[in-house]
């Protein structure tokens, strides 16, 4: 017998889904060669046989008063729950049955603006074309999709609305109302961390394709090699079955026992479907190459889930696969990124090195073209003192000669004097003659002194062109030690070259020190013209 309670509660929900409306009821395309099943096929039945009504009438109502799953629930919904109970058995192994404050939170939510609602109005119509109830533009099924997605992309503003997100809500809102559906959805996303998989990147994503390849190669090794052969990877196949709960391409009946198996043990379960969908399809896969196998997977694998019977069978098999060293494939993957992060933080180093080596590289021709510059104003400038050192010791030579002939007529001058002023001594009528010579020497005298006074401007110029070279001289040489220490400063990043080149220009300076000149016979020309103008 069945309790009076529930079992009016099961036959008053199973008489409410056989009398609801068209289009809430599935259908099964009839395959059509090559094409591939449109997503939301599959005619789900919602027959229920006493005993298992029984059964889980039990297990609702210890569930209900002790608020903790009976321990034969596992059991039950590893073989499917029955269509008219889902949605209310979905709720409470999420948790949600009684979330009054999400559901008022939803209210809210639906009447905010989001950033994602065209592309979430464009997805709307893809989303289970094939049944009836999402069939119609502006018709109840896709407003309430439109609301449940925009709902959540408002809610999770981190993620907001990802592609294949509108298929696991269409499949919530076959079985319960936007409010119950939001709640499973976000639990869903946040519990169940499906969520992390859109985040970062998909890095999760990655993650989860990397443990289902390990766990082929553990499970099936020889499909595992047959795809290493054709360079068939996980995510050529798999990102749409993690990321869309298998919701986007199986028909319904499977996707719901999925569901039932997801809600009741986590995310383990996508990685034991996986496997179970190539084991039933290993012989076909070893048949075909790159193509084909993609093809496969599109089309023909999906048509293998269209019965009740094989869903119910790829299910058991599923939930008989252990998947035991998930975390050790985490940690391998976690190693991997690490040393890939790794290499391209190298790779990158390496960019930027060889950035910086063009950049001194070019840094070095503009200070080669420099330094040849300066090597060519050093030339002219030391050029130009060893001119003005020949012009200033070419002018001293000629002064020297011009000293040495003025000396020589001054002496012959006193000699001759001396010698006229010995004979006229004793002669009176020389004494006019005398006279008359001094007057005509005070003029030569005068005549004499103006030369003297030429002479010693032209010496005083010949000093001061002297002093104005040899002023340029030591200005030069110390804008060269200037440019010296100023090389010698950055000498550490300087090639050999470079430093050779430097050491010959201060070699040249050295041996281009320009001595004081010394006029030894100045004073000699200037205590002759004292005497001559005595």
């Amino acid at each position: 017998m069945l309790n009076s309670v529930t079992e009016i509660q099961i036959l008053g929900t199973i008489s409410y889904h056989q009398n609801l409306p068209k289009h809430f009821q599935t259908i099964l395309a009839p395959p059509n060669g090559d094409a591939p099943l449109s997503s939301g096929p599959g005619l789900v039945s919602k027959d229920c046989s006493e005993d298992v009504l029984e059964s889980w009438a039990d297990v609702l109502t210890r569930w209900k008063s002790t608020k903790q799953p009976p321990k034969q629930l596992t059991s039950l919904v590893r073989t499917g729950i029955p269509e008219a109970l889902r949605g209310e058995v979905w709720q409470r192994l999420a948790g949600v049955e009684e979330d009054t404050e999400m559901m008022e939170n939803y209210r809210l939510l639906i009447t905010r603006e989001s950033s994602c609602e065209n592309v979430i109005q464009r997805d709307i119509a893809r989303t289970f074309p094939a049944h009836d109830f999402f069939k119609e533009a502006g018709g109840l099924g896709q407003d309430s999709l439109y609301r449940v997605s925009k709902a959540y992309a408002v809610y999770d503003s981190e993620v907001g609305y990802c592609q294949g997100l509108s298929f696991l809500a269409a499949t919530l809102l076959l079985h319960m109302p936007e409010e119950q559906a939001f709640c499973v959805l976000v639990k869903l996303m946040y519990n169940y961390r499906l969520r992390d998989l859109y985040k970062d990147g998909f890095d999760n994503l990655y993650l989860r394709l990397h443990q289902l390849n390990c766990l082929m190669e553990e499970h099936l090794s020889q499909l595992w090699q047959h795809f290493k052969d054709h360079h068939v990877e996980t995510h050529m196949f798999a990102s749409q079955w993690f990321l869309t709960l298998f919701t986007a391409r199986f028909p319904l009946y499977f996707v719901f026992q999925i569901i039932d198996v997801f809600l009741l043990q986590g995310f383990d379960t996508l990685f034991q479907v996986a496997l179970a969908l190539l084991m039933l399809c290993k012989k076909d896969l070893l048949q075909l190459d790159f193509e084909g196998i993609l093809k496969y997977f599109r089309v023909s694998l999906p048509k293998k889930c269209r019965t009740e019977e094989s869903a119910r069978q790829l299910i058991k098999l599923a939930c008989n696969i252990k998947v035991k060293r998930l975390r050790k494939y985490e940690a391998d993957f976690i190693a991997l990124k690490e040393a890939a992060d790794n290499a391209e933080s190298e790779a990158n180093e390496v960019q930027q090195l060889r950035v910086t080596l063009a950049r001194n590289e070019e840094e070095r021709k503009l200070m080669l073209d420099e330094i040849v510059q300066l090597k060519e104003m050093l030339k002219r400038e030391v050029d130009q003192a060893e001119m003005e050192k020949k012009n200033n010791a070419t002018i001293i030579n000629d002064y020297k000669l011009i000293r040495q002939r003025l000396d020589s007529q001054l002496h012959a001058v006193r000699t001759e004097l001396a010698h006229l002023k010995f004979k006229m001594s004793g002669c009176e009528k020389c004494s006019l003659s005398v006279e008359e010579t001094k007057e005509r020497n005070e003029d030569g005298d005068d005549n004499g002194s103006e030369r003297v006074r030429e002479l010693e401007l032209e010496l005083a110029q010949t000093k001061l062109a002297q002093v104005e070279a040899e002023c340029r001289n030591q200005d030069l040489i110390h804008r060269l030690r200037t440019t010296e220490i100023e090389l010698t400063t950055a000498k550490n990043s300087w090639p050999p070259w470079l430093s050779k080149t430097l050491s010959s220009i201060k070699e040249v300076a050295n041996k281009k020190d320009f001595a004081n000149f010394t006029y030894q016979s100045s004073n000699e020309g200037e205590h002759a013209v004292e005497e001559r103008t005595q």
